[in-house]
Order: structure tokens, then sequence, then C-alpha cells
């Protein structure tokens, strides 16, 4: 395999360039310091896969000209972190191979592999976070309509009614006719696609992420130590 290695940091890029150059089914490892000196090396088929530094100031946009320049190619994000927003721009971007900021020099090469043979490659982490990302669109999208999507009125309405007002108490806060009050909530049925205004107020209080961040488990605090002398329990007499 041919690999580009793409980050401003001269010794950086040296030095991952040199380590992949080691193994024998690297043919060539050259590298650029920016995203103009990488398209460029990318438009004359000089690379099959390129490695982008994602701490590039200029890495998603980079990532989108190499793919744009040359579609074959295949790129891997380099020092990606396990952050749902920077991980889906660059999916979005066309970056199909992640590498981790700890990753070693074993899981390097194994990413660059994973992708020439058309996998997508990423560790667990990244794995998990694009999943939370996913499940929190999916459950974004099931609460119904953006309240962007409503009319002032009806704002003004569905506010009232998430907090247990009756149409008629509505109709008076609003100064509005009760039959107005009537259509605006037949409506904002229909928008949330819901039966009644208890469903319809369910669907928009927030949801618990079903993919919540893994936490470290606390580590367990030694028993202090009893003082010299003192005995265990007392004897009343």
């Amino acid at each position: 395999m041919r690999v580009l290695v793409v980050t401003e940091i001269r010794l950086y890029r040296d030095g991952v360039a040199d380590a992949l150059r080691q193994l024998p089914d690297v043919e060539s490892a050259i590298s650029a310091a920016n995203g103009a000196q990488a398209v460029v090396a990318a438009r004359d088929g000089r690379c099959d896969v390129a490695l982008v530094d994602i701490a590039l100031p200029d890495s998603i946009a980079t990532a989108r000209a190499l793919v744009t320049a040359r579609p074959v190619l295949k790129v891997v994000a380099l020092g990606v972190a396990d952050d749902a927003p920077e991980l889906v721009a660059c999916a979005e971007a066309g970056i199909c191979g992640y590498v981790p900021r700890d990753a070693t020099l074993a899981e390097l090469v194994d990413a660059l592999r994973s992708v020439l043979r058309g996998e997508a490659a990423c560790s667990g982490r990244v794995a998990a976070g694009l999943i939370r990302h996913i499940a929190r669109q999916a459950s974004t999208q099931h609460r119904g309509p953006a309240r962007t999507g409503l009319t002032r009125r009806e704002h003004d309405v569905l506010e009232l009614v998430e907090r247990g007002l009756t149409n008629k108490e509505i109709a008076r806060a609003l100064d509005l006719e009760l039959s107005t009050v009537k259509n605006h909530v037949h409506n904002l049925l229909a928008k949330f696609g819901v039966a009644d205004r208890g469903q319809m107020v369910a669907s928009l209080a927030p949801r618990p992420d079903p993919y919540p961040p893994a936490r470290e488990a606390p580590v367990p605090r030694p028993p202090a130590p009893r003082a010299s002398g003192t005995p265990s329990t007392v004897t009343r007499v």
C-alpha cells in the first residue's frame, strides 16, 4: 500500500512515515504539511490511503477535498476523539477509518489495512460514540415535530397545554375564542401524530440517553486504621 501522512508537525509526519516504510506491505509513505499539498499528491495518484491528522486546522475540509479529488482514495482520521459531533463531521467528509489518540502503531496499521479491504475501521469507543449519536437522533425524531415548525400561536397554546391548562383556561389566558383554541389543539395533535393531549405532552419530555458514556467504577476506599490499643467493643458494667 501507498500511504500519505498529512499533518503540519514535521517531526510527527516524518516519524509516522518512517515507521510505515519499515513494513513489508508498504510500498511507499509520503507526507504533506497541509491540505493543499495533500490534494496535489492525491491527484497525482501517489497514494492509496491518506492518514489525516484531525488536529490539522482544516482537517475536515482536507478530507473532503481528498475524497473529491480522488474518490477511490481511502481517508483515515488520526488522533480522533470519541466525541459525537467530531465523528459525524468526519463521516460526512468521507472518512472511513478512525484511529484514536492513544492508538499504537500496530492499531494504526490495522486500520490502514482494513480500509483498503473496503472495511470501516474504528475502535470500540469510537463505535460507541457514533451509536450514542444515532440513538439521540432517533429519540429526538420520535418526539414529534420541532417547535420551530409551529406557528407562534401554536407555541403559545402548546406551552399552556404542557402546564396542564384546559381549553377554557387557555382561551381566557390568551384572550381567544374557545373554538379557536380547540382548532389549535387539534392542529397540534395532528402535527405531533398523537391521539390526545397526554401523548403530546409525553412526547415533549426529555428521554434518557439509551447509550450513556461509560463511567469508571469508583475506587473503594480502604477502611480507616483502628487506633492501637482501642478495643473493638465496649463492655458496660
